[in-house]
């Protein structure tokens, strides 16, 4: 048994994984969280994936991204994703910030990060791709959450955050859900998660690089995105304002699979929600879900015992020498996660490990 993944299975799906395994050729959809650097932890498990799985997919995949998540499934989308995953890797590990970067100076790092991710003359690999569908969360700022004055951006969130503590519908006042969606998707257009009715825009060439960048653009850190052609007008957000931990419900067949590669053990409906122990996603979304996550005693084995986040660049403000050491440890190490995981996943084991998802939930709990 490897003890460096956790694998937990919904009641839809269980049954199936613990008879037959778990087949790549079941996913007909995947998840993929906001976090920032956390996904580095993920690197490993995105790299066996466009090296070993995507090349043989035959059937559609749609692939859902809030944030870093979306960024990640662009290069799923990419004509050769192991090469954009990589290209995509050695820009972010790049990144480079004065000692008090403003808003306008990280937009336009990340800027640079995305243009190595999918340059111009690579967006119609990404809107046109016949398999992998992609979906990109954003919101739309509203009130407050829409003005372009810093102070009052700031007093915006802060309302948020207080009326979030009450209600999350509260936030409606705020922000609106609105996903850019592949051509051919398979969204449901009356999706609403949470109250938080769904928006659709299509990606098309001439928004998907606004639309992703969009859905990284943290208010106050970054400057939000105006004017994404096919869009309604206002400044479009991070994604993770409302789908943070991203778990929408989608259309499943009864033997089919939501697969999500995670970097934590708990999931969070919203970025507001994250110090609200008891918020938990829509559990409609749970039922044929196949969550894969580093174990506990994974992330105990790291460097500092934990993966990597965005305050890292304050922790090692003035050093990023020793922060690229600690993340480059974590990314190799998180290689030897995905090679562990397709080889679990290849094996009968997986029948034995696999667990309930609902000692997930019971388990973040207990953490917290």
């Amino acid at each position: 048994m490897d003890h460096r993944v956790a694998c937990y299975a919904g009641p839809g799906i269980l049954p199936v994984i613990r008879e037959e395994g778990f087949s790549f050729h079941r996913v007909r959809w995947m998840w993929g969280a906001a976090g920032g650097p956390k996904w580095l932890v993920l690197y490993g498990m995105d790299r066996a994936l466009c090296q070993e799985w995507l090349p043989q997919r035959r059937t559609p995949l749609n692939v859902v991204g809030s944030s870093i998540g979306s960024w990640r499934f662009a290069a799923y989308c990419r004509r050769n994703p192991l090469d954009a995953l990589e290209s995509f890797l050695e820009a972010y590990l790049a990144q480079s910030y004065s000692s008090r970067p403003t808003a306008a100076e990280v937009s336009r790092v990340l800027g640079q990060v995305l243009d190595r991710l999918v340059p111009q003359a690579a967006v119609r690999e990404i809107v046109d791709h016949p398999l992998v569908r992609l979906h990109v969360a954003t919101t739309r700022g509203r009130g407050l959450v829409a003005s372009r004055r810093r102070p009052l951006l700031s007093l915006g969130l802060g309302l948020a955050y207080g009326i979030n503590a009450l209600s999350r519908k509260g936030l409606l006042k705020f922000f609106e859900r609105v996903y850019f969606c592949h051509s051919q998707s398979e969204l449901p257009q009356c999706l609403d998660n949470g109250a938080f009715p769904l928006k659709t825009v299509s990606l098309t060439g001439s928004n998907a690089r606004a639309a992703l960048l969009a859905s990284g653009s943290i208010p106050l850190l970054m400057e939000g995105v105006d004017a994404i052609p096919g869009a309604p007008p206002g400044p479009y957000w991070d994604g993770g304002l409302l789908d943070y931990h991203l778990t929408v419900p989608v259309p499943v067949g009864p033997e089919e699979v939501v697969f999500y590669p995670h970097y934590t053990d708990r999931l969070v409906p919203g970025w507001f929600d994250k110090r609200f122990a008891h918020r938990r996603p829509d559990l409609r979304a749970m039922k044929n879900l196949f969550l894969v996550v580093p174990s506990r005693s994974f992330v105990e084995s790291l460097p500092y015992g934990r993966i990597p986040d965005r305050q890292d660049f304050w922790t090692f403000a003035g050093n990023d020498a020793e922060r690229l050491a600690f993340w480059k440890t974590v990314l190799q190490r998180s290689r030897d996660m995905g090679k562990a995981f397709m080889d679990l996943a290849g094996s009968s084991v997986l029948r034995h490990q696999v667990r309930p998802l609902e000692e997930f939930f019971q388990g973040a709990r207990q953490a917290l």
